[in-house]
């Protein structure tokens, strides 16, 4: 869980700094190859991101699950145990300060290194997003795929997250 909280937070916070927009909505694909027994494991939805601290990200694949993020806080939502838990996210990548440090290697390509870690930023011609990657400290590859793009202004509503009330709800902050 802690590599997706990673890898969503770090790709919410890319549009701050470098020459993307504010807000926008992707199809993305991610996968994770496990540096122990050399498996992938690869997720596959959609995602919803305001600068400077909201995000809605809808896995659909392997298994259905939504995440939202504000601020510090992440709730995941997951229908197939028909629970959300709430957690906080302290243990985030310093993501400003990652990116005050990225530099442009070319123009789709950024690189920024923080705490021993090198971030591989790619943006298409446009300046849109196309992927992030990075290694995790557990040694996994993590990759953020990015398709489908679009800028156009994203009414608040589409970032809001709806927990049934019959859903148990887990208190995972502590």
């Amino acid at each position: 869980m802690n590599r997706i909280f990673a890898a969503i937070a770090l790709s919410t916070a890319l549009f701050a700094a470098l020459p993307v927009p504010e807000q926008m909505r992707a199809d993305f694909n991610q996968t994770v190859l496990n540096s122990e027994n050399n498996r992938t494991l690869r997720y596959s939805g959609h995602v919803a991101v305001k600068v400077p601290d909201r995000a809605k990200w809808i896995y659909e694949t392997p298994v259905k699950k939504t995440i939202c993020l504000q601020g510090n806080r992440a709730w995941v939502i997951e229908p197939e145990l028909e629970q959300a838990t709430l957690y906080r996210l302290d243990r985030t990548i310093p993501l400003l300060a990652i990116l005050e440090h990225a530099k442009n290697i070319d123009k789709t390509h950024y690189i920024a290194h923080y705490n021993g870690v090198a971030y591989d930023i790619y943006v298409d011609g446009g300046k849109h997003l196309n992927s992030v990657g990075y290694t995790d400290e557990l040694g996994n590859r993590v990759t953020l795929k990015f398709s489908r793009v679009d800028t156009s202004k994203i009414d608040d509503s589409l970032l809001e997250c709806d927990i049934p009330e019959d859903y148990d709800i887990i208190d995972g902050r502590f």
